[in-house]
């Protein structure tokens, strides 16, 4: 016989948050030497990605990464792409 999944209120407590709070960044992404911040969709302003030069359009949730060497440097990357940039770094994900 399958098992079944019980839901939140079969178990008697609430469900649990699928996503993160917003602007915090997954612990993978951050490193000693950039600051990481998540953007969520709701932006209405298209950014280019650095790491595929594809854009980010309004609505798509991504990374915002500021440099240490260079704070007044912005850059919006989607997420897939600032990790592969951290793996080319040297970075361990």
């Amino acid at each position: 016989m399958p098992r079944r999944h019980r839901s939140a209120r079969e178990r008697g407590g609430p469900p649990e948050p699928l996503e993160r709070p917003h602007g915090i960044a997954p612990e993978w992404a951050s490193t000693h030497d950039a600051t990481v911040r998540a953007v969520a969709g709701e932006r209405t302003k298209t950014y280019r990605c650095p790491g595929c030069q594809q854009e980010i359009r309004p609505g798509v949730a991504h990374l915002v990464v500021v440099e240490a060497e260079d704070v007044e440097s912005r850059r919006h990357w989607h997420t897939p792409c600032w990790g592969r940039e951290l793996r080319r770094r040297g970075h361990s994900i």
